[in-house]
């Protein structure tokens, strides 16, 4: 408990380089062994610059851990740090990942598929059913469908999601224990019934134009895909778009009206290369995944993925991990695969349960 408090403290350098806090954590062992750190101390580790060593040090001045623990368990929120087992695996992957989350909610299993939809805040009739359509049908299949909750598709998206059956995860611009936009105060009470609200920016943090463009990558990074509904060419969709090829993810997009300036983004990425998405089958074919080997519907289990032959991929990744476990950066090098197909081939294998999961992004056979 006494390192969650610090951990929690921590994560109030939110827009900080994530990269100085891991060393900073790695250097010195501990949250706990930084909040004790002086300003000469943390300095002579060169790792950060100046004005964020001022941050740190001013934090210790304003926030008390102690209290920040309380008002977090007052209000039920829940806070997942990097190091934990509950802690997204493939976020935990990309570049920057935030050292800790904060929840309302249940997080949902990981050894289901994580699939992001998203699109614009003005959509058209054409863009709110196409989300409707292809997140449910995801949904329906057992596919968790992560979003952000806001204005629009991403909203759409979340809600179509909760009507097909599955846990659905949305991420905020703001702190967890502040539903915006109001207007979907009942779609973000439903969400923390089956599902979870997460954001990397602590209780009582207001949403800011800068906190969506650096929450994007997250909501790319839960996902093995992100798929594109409806967006203009220049929007805050094309930075998640951005986010998802930086960390090797699908990017999906579905076909649009050529009239319509809301289309003009996603038929782009189509041209440019994305995957056409106009189901839920669509999305399953471009990640590798057989229908007949997946969730028919929420209720049923992954049926005779045990008794098919494995892909080339696949066989080449299980062979690896016959002989003991190995970290998910030593498969991508001993594959000789991008880090997207990687991930791709082990979700499969945790779907037919040849695989698991260990602590520290590890893997072996069962």
């Amino acid at each position: 408990m006494s390192e969650l408090k610090y951990m929690i403290w921590l994560s109030h350098m939110h827009g900080t380089n994530m990269q100085y806090i891991d060393e900073l954590l790695e250097r010195l062992g501990s949250a706990q062994s930084v909040y004790n750190a002086t300003s000469e101390q943390l300095k002579s580790t060169n790792i950060m610059p100046q004005t964020a060593i001022s941050k740190l040090i001013d934090l210790k001045k304003t926030l008390n851990p102690d209290e920040l623990l309380s008002d977090m368990q007052r209000k039920g929120i829940k806070y997942i740090s990097k190091n934990s087992d509950n802690y997204p695996p493939l976020l935990k992957a990309i570049t920057s990942a935030p050292i800790g989350l904060f929840m309302l909610g249940e997080m949902p299993d990981f050894d289901r598929l994580w699939v992001s939809v998203v699109g614009t805040r003005r959509p058209t009739n054409y863009g709110r059913d196409a989300t409707k359509k292809i997140a449910r049908e995801l949904s329906e299949r057992g596919v968790i469908v992560v979003s952000g909750m806001a204005d629009g598709l991403d909203g759409v998206a979340n809600q179509a999601a909760l009507d097909g059956g599955s846990p659905t995860v949305a991420v905020l611009g703001s702190g967890v224990d502040i539903c915006y936009p109001k207007v979907h105060e009942r779609l973000y009470d439903d969400i923390q019934q089956n599902g979870c609200i997460l954001s990397e920016f602590p209780p009582g943090i207001g949403p800011e134009k800068w906190h969506f463009p650096w929450r994007n990558r997250i909501i790319s990074g839960l996902s093995l895909a992100t798929i594109i509904t409806e967006a203009e060419i220049k929007s805050g969709t094309s930075i998640t778009v951005s986010c998802a090829l930086e960390q090797g993810r699908e990017v999906m997009a579905v076909p649009g009206n050529i009239t319509s300036k809301r289309s003009e983004g996603t038929n782009k990425l189509i041209k440019d290369g994305a995957h056409v998405a106009t189901c839920a089958l669509d999305v399953l074919d471009a990640l590798g995944v057989i229908e007949s080997e997946f969730l028919d519907n929420i209720n049923e289990e992954i049926h005779n993925i045990n008794k098919l032959p494995l892909a080339s991929n696949e066989k080449k990744v299980y062979s690896l991990l016959e002989d003991g476990y190995m970290g998910l950066d030593e498969i991508v090098k001993e594959s000789g695969l991008e880090i997207r197909d990687v991930m791709v081939v082990l979700t499969k294998l945790e779907l037919s349960g040849v695989i698991k999961e260990l602590p520290g992004q590890k893997y072996t056979t069962k």
